[in-house]
């Protein structure tokens, strides 16, 4: 709506009324009735203005909107995104053809380390569409509150890196104190100056627009770390691998040529039995490693069978393997199993779990009795193992079985040398097959964990119970 054509309406208007009011009201020396046509017409230029601009904007632009429809629209839409493609279209491709501009540019400070603009939309990373962020354009627009029309191409290089891009006007957009982008505006359809329509639209979006865009901003940041933290987590899952299986070759090595050596005369039992000792204590260092690692892996769809067991003979084999150990410490073992007690489980898993049940309870140990006891609950086989270690501080007690952790008191004992691995693998195991592990009780006078494994009905008629005591 030009103003010419409001000055033709207006007068018109003020030329009927005039001819209406001035034969009724006007008499000699008082003009009652020009006067009250004047006052009409002012009155009524705003309104007329605005309600005349909307009908001739929209029949002559169909997709035309208000302000506060527009303002509606594109604010809700940035709202729901945290998509820079995204906002790509909706700042660069639809919001320029809603205000009749040329076209738009948008960049972005980028993530992570924050040295410099991009352009949004453009895959390539031509130094000429990067701003540095302590550049002259940067911290021109970081002082200023508002938006900078630009000087015309060619006058003024510093905004070359702009004015290539078509930009006439650089709305900054701040998030407290930073700035985090810059909104181009190419120059209008109609003409060079910006509609003051215009320039009101791009304020009040400001804010929505650096809003949406710091939430990009922070997604990116994160999809980001999230794929440098998989890519280091194989990294380390491959290197496990690799060291584990080195190991492993010679280990087998070692152990094959100290049983060859124990079998000749000159051999004394000492060495043997501590040499035999330290190669089992690595194998087991590297086999626990190994086992945590191949536990990170993402979950398959092939499961191992589940599979009864009669309790009974596996515990009886777990604590024959760790007599010499607990002999060497003055540690006792006594097993309250009923022999007809079977679980339902996935039995490598199960004795894994087991074995790193009873080893932490004889290596924190030093002397007294380890008690294993079962008996049926609530569908389970609950089992306890209870030593007569130093126990576990309160405030430790959550943190027990999280993976590398080992607690004040058992970094205090130094000849008890661990990885904090074995818990963590047991609840991983017992947890796989439906079971549960948890600390019942810890005190000075040693501590109690219990394992809750699904029950299974024995293959046969249960044997009578048993309780017998092993002498370490």
């Amino acid at each position: 709506m030009t103003i010419g054509t409001l000055v033709l309406l207006l007068s018109g208007l003020y030329i009927i009324l005039l001819a209406a009011l001035a034969p009724r009201l006007d008499v000699p020396g008082m003009p009652f009735g020009h006067t009250l046509a004047a006052v009409l017409i002012a009155t009524l230029v705003v309104p007329v203005r605005n309600r005349l601009g909307l009908v001739f904007n929209r029949l002559m632009y169909r997709d035309w909107q208000t302000t506060q429809a527009l303002l509606r629209d594109v604010g809700a839409a940035l709202g729901r995104t945290i998509s820079l493609d995204r906002i790509h279209a909706i700042l660069v491709d639809d919001l320029p053809q809603r205000l009749r501009l040329q076209g738009a540019t948008l960049w972005m400070l980028e993530p992570p380390h924050d040295q410099v603009f991009v352009m949004v939309g453009r895959d390539d990373a031509r130094l000429d569409r990067r701003l540095l962020v302590n550049g002259a354009i940067a911290r021109r627009l970081s002082a200023e509150p508002n938006y900078l029309l630009l000087p015309a191409e060619g006058v003024d290089t510093e905004w070359l890196p702009l004015s290539e891009q078509g930009v006439r006007l650089a709305l900054p957009l701040h998030v407290g104190n930073q700035l985090i982008g810059i909104y181009g505006c190419a120059a209008p359809v109609n003409g060079r100056l910006y509609p003051e329509r215009v320039i009101n639209v791009l304020l009040m979006l400001a804010p929505a627009v650096a809003s949406a865009l710091e939430n990009a901003r922070a997604y990116s940041k994160i999809a980001r770390l999230n794929r440098e933290l998989r890519e280091l987590d194989q990294m380390k899952a491959e290197f496990i691998q690799s060291v584990g299986h080195e190991l492993r070759t010679p280990l087998t090595t070692l152990s094959l040529a100290i049983q060859l050596l124990d079998r000749q005369a000159g051999m004394p039992q000492s060495l043997a039995s501590i040499t035999r000792t330290g190669v089992a204590q690595i194998q087991a260092l590297v086999d626990r490693v190994l086992a945590f690692d191949l536990g990170l892996d993402p979950p398959t769809d092939i499961q191992p069978p589940l599979l009864p067991i009669r309790l009974a003979p596996l515990l009886e084999e777990i604590v024959e393997a760790y007599l010499p150990i607990a002999a060497a410490k003055g540690v006792r073992f006594g097993l309250h199993i009923g022999a007809e007690l079977a679980v339902m489980a996935y039995i490598p898993s199960l004795c894994r779990a087991l074995h790193e049940v009873v080893d932490n309870a004889v290596r924190y140990s030093e002397g007294g009795t380890v008690t294993l006891a079962a008996q049926p609950h609530d569908g389970h086989v609950l089992l306890s193992i209870a030593d007569e270690g130093p126990g576990i501080p309160q405030e430790e007690h959550d943190r027990l079985f999280e993976a590398f952790y080992r607690g004040s008191g058992t970094r205090a004992l130094s000849g008890t040398p661990g990885t904090g691995l074995g818990l963590s693998i047991a609840r991983r195991d017992i947890e796989a097959f439906g079971g549960q592990i948890w600390l019942e009780d810890s005190g000075p006078s040693g501590s109690t964990i219990c394992v809750a494994i699904p029950a299974a009905s024995p293959a046969d008629a249960p044997p009578p119970a048993y309780e017998r005591a092993v002498n370490a």
